[in-house]
């Protein structure tokens, strides 16, 4: 893992009295790599009765619940969310009419392999069902307390070694911490990879996808104001 510092502010300032401030803003920054992916599946079924309907999506969840459990992945969750029943309405020439119902839902699963689990995944959910499915990578939120402390440390360092060059250069013998403004900015969006809508048939001839997920990079900042008192 690559990591970097970049300080963007040095300034200094005044204050009444006899005090004076120096006013720092540390920064942090640091490239990772992320180490969960998440496959978003969308399922749809159409059929002239809402329990028609329901049963036959409900079959396709099943399909994809079984097929994860059969391809040996471990390290994987399974959820099923956003459930929809909506009328069919069809539209021709201008005109409206209603052909049973249709019913959608959004399965999630995350795996924690992002590689050759990964595959495995994506290559079971798609010899299920016919459906349609978007990858993201994103970093597990383990790893992110871990990050933004990591983070946090940096800055402010990096805060202190500023205002310790300034009070150097300006003959500034004793300071000290006098406020410390810190509001999180680090955040960590995840990466899409590509979206497909596909049935793979176990007989296809084909080679497994190779899937990479790129750095992220994320960065974090705090202003410090140091006092030191005017002889």
């Amino acid at each position: 893992m690559k990591t970097f510092l970049l300080t963007i502010l040095l300034t200094a300032g005044t204050c009444l009295g006899y005090s004076q401030q120096i006013l720092v803003e540390g920064k942090s920054e640091m490239k990772v790599l992320p180490d969960e992916a998440v496959l978003l599946l969308t399922l749809s079924e159409t059929a002239m009765t809402t329990s028609e309907v329901t049963n036959a999506l409900n079959k396709k969840a099943k399909e994809v619940s079984e097929a994860l459990k059969k391809s040996g992945v471990k390290d994987y969750d399974f959820s099923a969310e956003n459930y929809y029943v909506n009328v069919n309405r069809i539209y021709t020439k201008g005109t409206a009419k209603d052909s049973g119902y249709v019913a959608s839902q959004l399965i999630r699963v995350v795996v924690g392999d992002t590689s050759e689990g990964l595959v495995k995944a994506m290559e079971a959910v798609q010899q299920a069902v016919d459906l349609s499915f978007q990858l993201q990578f994103r970093i597990s939120e383990g790893k992110r307390k871990g990050y933004e402390t990591q983070l946090l440390t940096w800055a402010l360092e990096d805060a202190k070694r500023q205002a310790q060059v300034i009070a150097e250069a300006m003959g500034i013998s004793e300071y000290q911490v006098h406020q410390v403004d810190y509001t999180s900015s680090t955040t960590f969006p995840p990466v899409m990879y590509r979206a497909e809508a596909m049935m793979m048939k176990a007989s296809d001839d084909r080679v497994g996808p190779t899937l990479q997920a790129d750095e992220q990079t994320i960065s974090d900042a705090v202003r410090v104001t140091f006092r030191f008192e005017v002889p």
